[in-house]
């Protein structure tokens, strides 16, 4: 019998071809006529090759005849002992008359040495005897797969099947040259023809399962070796069940019938990985394959969400030396991305993309990780040049054969939908905008587009008209899950908190690991929580006509501070609140103090915020109650309105009441507001004073963005203001009219910016004129500047340190003033 050749697929067949080779040798017609020598044949015959061989190794070579040197040939090819086969038959048989199986046997043993041209030479020496044996020609046609005589060799075996189609051996043969050729699924069809005619045989059923591996069917192969016990090694085993596991990792990538069911195939992969490696880690034989396993089972883990483990497998697999593959390498930048580690997930995106090996069919994907990568490492520009760069790499259509101007390329749209984006973060909304509604007139029907669409008009402060877009989306898409996190969102800028809170539970109930599910139900929380509102300020006045260190409207050495605590909401629209204050400054007729505590109620609905209070008041003369009531109303994304009245009014100035003098009113405002960056409101607020004085004020506020990036905002603004008094000789300032027009320039520079939290500064300059009736127009000076932190949703901070130079009756004065102010929610 043959020796054991290794169980490769090449070796496989090679061990079959031979079994079939090997019936028709040594018949006994060729043999010496001795009966010792014949018993000796006999032996070979049955499997005892020693005694045939030693008494053949012993013949000189001068007196060996072509006969026994053929019988030699066959039996140490038999015995499995190339190294002799090639040695006898290069020293004694090449230019002997050798029996035809000689020659097959030496063709044989050149094929599992690799030596193609040798194999091929004997191999036509045979069939120049024998041309139509099937056996030499199915040999022949081997060797030059073998060889990488691909085509010829798919072509003869092709030709030996038309003869013949249910000779099993023949598709067997047909298979194995399809296989060398890379057509693993034409080489299946062979072998699953070969095991409908020959199930039965042990060969055909190894080499038919081994045919699905390499065709990537790696369960109903181990369905057929499960059946057949026994018929593959171990090894060979083991790697098929690996890829079946590794066939569920790709699989876990795929789109689900439910939600409930996305875990359902990664969690199978890794119970298959676990028993793998639980089994095989020991066995030092199978280092490379745990190693594989190891790699691949990253893949379910990213697909079961388990991102904190990809992290820690990929650096022990990096610690102990191993090179991850690009596909490997994703599943890593993808976690470490998820894991808020943007810094470790850009160069490995980079590495994806300039690999060698890097799948153009992923370069979409890959460049959008690392655009959000970069976003989230605050490289902003970084991220538009990558944006950008793969907008102009994509052509609009594919080229397709036949097809005069090739079909719509997705990747084309998807690029061009991100670079679109981009602007939406890196300042420049309106380019965004109007990026994106080209491409929506493009392809209406995209929904990608469409909530990107969405999410710019958001961001734009531009609510309503999501809502819209979102609206026309969900005709569509009903269930999508960014679609009803986009809505969450507009709902929550809407003040639509029932739809925001059914939104958000649907969402986290049906993917809870979603990143963008988690955010918004943390701002959600954030929204449930109680808040409180810190104001304080402190200022110092030079100058005027008070002696100098008294101002004429905040006095001097001024401060004051009031909190608010408002309640968690309470049935969804209602909060309480309840704060307290208090303010001192002096003055030339003395020190003012006022002390005051107010309760009250907020409702928050569609389109309209109310507000009443009522409050006490201490300021030197007794104990006094107040009370006011507001609304905001707001007509579209454009328009809003609204107005108060207030008993004891908290604007009342501090030395009036210092007087004894008090203040009942309300005022009016309409505003407009086109976007983000550019806003006119004017507002109304009569007042009429206890000493009989009677107010009216008017002012006009404007601004305009003027330039936006990422880390720097400008806006130019502008104050118009006026007022008219009917009393002549009240205590507190009171102008009998005045005008004031002060244009300013803001900026707004993000120092710091990751995630939730941001640390910017603020610099403002105004400079404009205050006219007063009975006095001369004088210049008026703003310059300020401040700072802001925003911490985890729920702390926001800021100081304003800034000085003004205006004249009040005719004398200038200077006002240093600091501003703090602080939201917490708890």
């Amino acid at each position: 019998m043959l020796r054991n050749l290794p169980l490769s697929a090449s070796g496989r067949l090679r061990l079959l071809i031979g079994a079939a080779l090997c019936s028709q040798l040594l018949m006994p017609a060729v043999a010496m006529a001795d009966p010792a020598y014949d018993a000796l044949i006999i032996q070979a015959r049955n499997g005892n090759f020693t005694p045939a061989l030693s008494q053949l190794r012993q013949l000189s070579a001068e007196r060996q005849t072509p006969g026994q040197i053929s019988d030699h040939l066959v039996i140490a090819g038999w015995a499995g002992q190339d190294a002799e086969v090639l040695k006898v038959y290069e020293a004694q048989g090449k230019n002997r008359n050798l029996t035809t199986q000689a020659l097959a046997t030496v063709a044989r043993t050149y094929r599992n040495q690799k030596q193609w041209p040798q194999a091929l030479a004997v191999y036509q020496q045979a069939l120049l005897r024998e041309p139509n044996n099937i056996d030499l020609q199915l040999g022949q046609a081997l060797t030059q797969a073998d060889g990488g005589q691909t085509a010829e060799a798919v072509r003869r075996t092709r030709a030996l099947v038309a003869a013949n189609p249910n000779d099993p051996n023949r598709r067997m043969a047909l298979g194995y040259a399809l296989t060398r050729a890379g057509l693993n699924y034409d080489a299946l069809f062979e072998f699953d023809q070969a095991f409908i005619r020959a199930g039965d045989k042990p060969e055909v059923v190894r080499e038919y399962i081994v045919a699905l591996q390499k065709a990537r069917l790696p369960e109903p192969a181990l369905r057929l070796s499960a059946k057949h016990p026994g018929v593959l090694d171990a090894v060979t085993q083991r790697r098929l069940e690996g890829d079946l596991a590794a066939e569920r990792v790709r699989m876990a990538e795929y789109a689900t019938r439910t939600e409930k069911e996305r875990y359902v195939v990664a969690d199978r992969a890794l119970n298959d990985y676990d028993k793998l490696l639980t089994r095989w880690t020991p066995d030092a034989s199978a280092h490379d394959d745990v190693v594989r396993w190891r790699i691949d089972r990253l893949g379910a883990l990213k697909a079961r969400a388990r991102t904190a483990e990809v992290i820690r497998e990929y650096q022990a697999l990096k610690g102990e030396g191993v090179q991850l593959p690009t596909y490997a390498l994703r599943w890593v930048a993808a976690s470490y991305l998820d894991q808020r580690q943007p810094e470790q997930a850009e160069p490995l995106y980079r590495q994806v993309l300039t690999a060698p090996d890097a799948d153009a069919s992923y370069r979409v994907d890959d460049s959008t990780a690392l655009f959000y990568a970069l976003l989230e490492s605050d490289k902003v520009d970084e991220a538009r040049t990558v944006a950008n760069d793969l907008a102009t790499s994509q052509k609009p259509r594919v080229e397709l054969k036949g097809l005069a101007i090739g079909n719509p390329n997705d990747n084309w749209m998807d690029a061009q939908q991100l670079s679109a984006q981009a602007g939406t973060y890196g300042g420049d909304l309106q380019g965004s905008e109007t990026g994106l509604e080209a491409l929506v007139a493009r392809a209406p029907g995209n929904v990608g587009l469409r909530l990107a669409q969405a999410d710019m008009y958001r961001a734009r402060d531009l609510p309503r008209r999501a809502e819209g877009t979102l609206k026309e989306i969900e005709a569509q898409a009903p269930r999508d899950i960014g679609l009803e996190v986009s809505q969450a969102y507009t709902a929550m800028d809407l003040q639509e908190w029932r739809q925001m809170d059914a939104l958000t539970d649907d969402v986290l109930a049906r993917n809870p690991d979603n990143r963008q599910v988690q955010r918004l139900s943390r701002l959600r929380d954030v929204h449930d929580m109680a808040e409180l509102r810190v104001e304080a300020y402190t200022g110092k006045s030079f100058g005027g006509g008070n002696n100098g260190d008294a101002g004429a409207v905040a006095g001097s050495r001024d401060w004051g501070i009031e909190s608010v605590l408002y309640s968690p909401p309470i049935n969804e629209d209602w909060r309480v609140f309840a704060g307290a204050g208090y303010a001192t400054a002096d003055f030339t007729e003395g020190t003012g103090q006022h002390r005051w505590q107010r309760v009250g109620v907020e409702q928050r609905t569609r389109d309209m915020t109310l507000e009443a209070e009522v409050s006490n008041h201490s300021y030197g003369y007794g104990a006094k109650q107040g009370a006011a009531v507001s609304i905001t109303r707001d007509i579209n994304d454009n328009w809003q309105y609204g107005g108060s009245l207030g008993y004891l009014l908290t604007t009342t100035p501090l030395r009036a009441l210092n007087d004894d003098v008090t203040a009942n009113g309300g005022s009016g405002f309409i505003r407009w507001r086109q976007n983000e960056s550019r806003e006119w409101k004017l507002s109304l607020s009569p007042s009429h004073f206890s000493d009989g004085n009677n107010r009216l004020e008017a002012l006009l506020t404007g601004r305009q963005g003027v330039y936006s990036s990422p880390n720097v905002q400008v806006d130019l603004g502008l104050e118009v203001g006026a007022s008219r008094n009917t009393k002549d000789d009240a205590v507190y300032f009171n102008p009998k009219s005045d005008l004031s027009v002060l244009p300013t320039v803001t900026v707004n520079h993000v120092l710091y910016h990751r995630y939730e939290t941001q640390w910017s500064q603020q610099f403002q300059v105004g400079a404009g004129t205050y006219s007063q009736r009975d006095y001369s127009t004088g210049g008026v000076g703003l310059i300020g500047y401040g700072q802001r932190v925003r911490w985890n949703d729920v702390l926001e901070a800021g100081a304003n340190l800034s000085l003004i130079s205006r004249p009040y009756d005719g004398d200038r004065e200077r006002d240093l003033r600091l501003l703090i102010d602080l939201t917490y929610r708890f």
